[in-house]
């Protein structure tokens, strides 16, 4: 699992089981690209299924950090779920 991100910013631009499909996913309805170089890099099974599941909910892609592991979610970047009131 692979995810392609701006190894400055940390943004990620797109994922995939293998590096070709994380690619692939990247350029599906670009044009061109005219940005910062990105990196391919391996990510945790955790991380690919949590940017599933945002890709299926349509929301937007988080800020990652890179360690020596591979990528991981900034917390702060994550959406909240939502909290039951207390009356």
């Amino acid at each position: 699992m692979y995810v392609i991100v701006d190894s400055e910013l940390g943004h990620v631009f797109g994922f995939g089981v293998t590096p070709k499909k994380a690619v692939e996913y990247f350029l599906h309805g670009l044009l061109s690209y005219d940005g910062p170089p990105l990196d391919t890099r391996p990510c945790s099974p955790a991380l690919y299924r949590r940017l599933r599941a945002l890709d299926r909910k349509g929301m937007p892609f988080v800020d990652c950090r890179t360690n020596r592991h591979g990528l991981e979610l900034s917390p702060n970047s994550l959406p909240k779920p939502p909290r039951p009131r207390k009356h």
